[in-house]
């Protein structure tokens, strides 16, 4: 209490001090004790005041900087335990980056930076003079079996394929992982239909074709080129960018399932990410790479049709898009059943016509739509995008 009394007594003795020096020096005459006292009581309160929020602003930084602390080593942590588990320890440098760098990046997660949704939100920011692509996950959008640690890891084990987001490094101060990824200046792969409302250039035939091929070649290298085969489990539009020479570039691994080594299968969750589900993995729960070829065989048919579920003007649910498109391709159609965009140059020509429907039978093949053929792994489906590819 004594302490309290002095500390009060030295504060009132400094304030009025500071007041009486503040009118001397405009010219007036020293207040006696009452005027003092008067002047004395506000110049208190404000710095009394100043104090409190100073103190209250130390208190909150240091309490924020406590629980990055902790984020930090819980996800710290976890990444690594995942590392060990799914790949031997055996990983790329991964940077890191601060709370901070992520918040002035992006102006405090900004709605104005963002990119694109889906589970997570992609936003556009800068760090060190460098355009980076942002991603930070939505806890209400989140299934069981996402794995924040794992899209790290492949993301970081993946990153020296062209045809995939280049992971930068990740922030690991906040409640999960935030990614910061090369930017992609052509955003999404889902914004195909856009071109229709001029928000951005129509995608010509030869871009569509090279851009399946790549991802059916990212999508190989995943499966074959560790120890164990890895499925993507998540291949749609919205996790496919397409950079400034309309190259594309596969992300999102956070639902990659690894298969034990010897197994061509596991079991696993059902995850709806989207409206087209391998119908086998879908009744079963049963992962195998066809998975992914599924998912690659009405990708293809989308970026020919130009039919999307991200656009109001889906004409057919997209798991019976193999039967709309076969109608009418039996009817010698196929003007009809291609994005009409595709057309505003003029007629096709026969060697584009030929790819085309070249094109349409692999997706088939991928979608188990024409009985009796042969199973097909990733890696024939991008050989034969590249055989298609070449022949113009």
């Amino acid at each position: 209490m004594e302490m309290k009394k002095i500390a009060c007594g030295v504060l009132f003795a400094a304030a009025s001090m500071t007041a009486v020096m503040a009118i001397e020096e405009a010219g007036a005459p020293a207040p006696g004790p009452a005027s003092a006292a008067s002047v004395a009581l506000p110049a208190l309160g404000s710095l009394v005041g100043a104090s409190l929020l100073e103190m209250l602003r130390l208190f909150k930084r240091k309490k924020n900087k406590k629980k990055e602390e902790i984020h930090f080593q819980k996800n710290g942590s976890l990444l690594l335990e995942e590392l060990i588990a799914s790949f031997g320890g055996i990983y790329n440098p991964i940077p890191t980056f601060s709370s901070h760098q992520i918040l002035q990046a992006i102006n405090n997660f900004d709605w104005n930076h963002i990119v694109s949704e889906d589970r997570f939100v992609w936003y556009r920011g800068t760090i060190r003079n460098r355009p980076v692509l942002i991603k930070k996950y939505q806890d209400c959008s989140l299934f069981d079996a996402d794995n924040f640690y794992r899209d790290i890891a492949v993301s970081s084990l993946m990153s020296s394929h062209k045809n995939v987001l280049k992971i930068l490094g990740c922030c690991l101060e906040f409640q999960h992982p935030v990614l910061v990824c090369e930017y992609p200046e052509n955003g999404a792969l889902h914004c195909i239909k856009r071109a229709r409302d001029g928000a951005t250039r129509p995608f010509p035939w030869n871009a569509r074709l090279r851009i399946a091929k790549e991802i059916a070649e990212a999508v190989t290298y995943l499966h074959t080129e560790f120890p164990r085969t890895i499925i993507h489990r998540d291949l749609k539009l919205a996790n496919i960018f397409l950079d400034e020479n309309l190259t594309a570039k596969l992300s999102s691994f956070s639902l990659s399932v690894l298969i034990p080594e010897g197994e061509s299968s596991v079991k696993d969750m059902v995850c709806r990410t989207s409206s087209y589900i391998e119908p086998k993995y879908l009744n079963t729960g049963l992962v195998t790479e066809n998975v992914d070829i599924y998912s690659l065989g009405i990708i293809m048919l989308i970026l020919l049709t130009g039919k999307s579920e991200y656009t109001s003007e889906v004409a057919v649910y997209l798991p019976l898009l193999p039967v709309y498109v076969a109608k009418l391709l039996d009817k010698g159609l196929l003007t009809e059943l291609i994005d009409p965009s595709l057309l505003e140059s003029g007629e096709i020509s026969e060697d584009v016509r030929m790819q085309m429907e070249a094109f349409i039978e692999l997706a088939f093949r991928c979608v188990r739509f024409r009985p009796g053929k042969n199973e097909l792994h990733m890696i024939d489906v991008a050989k034969e995008l590249k055989k298609i590819e070449k022949h113009a």
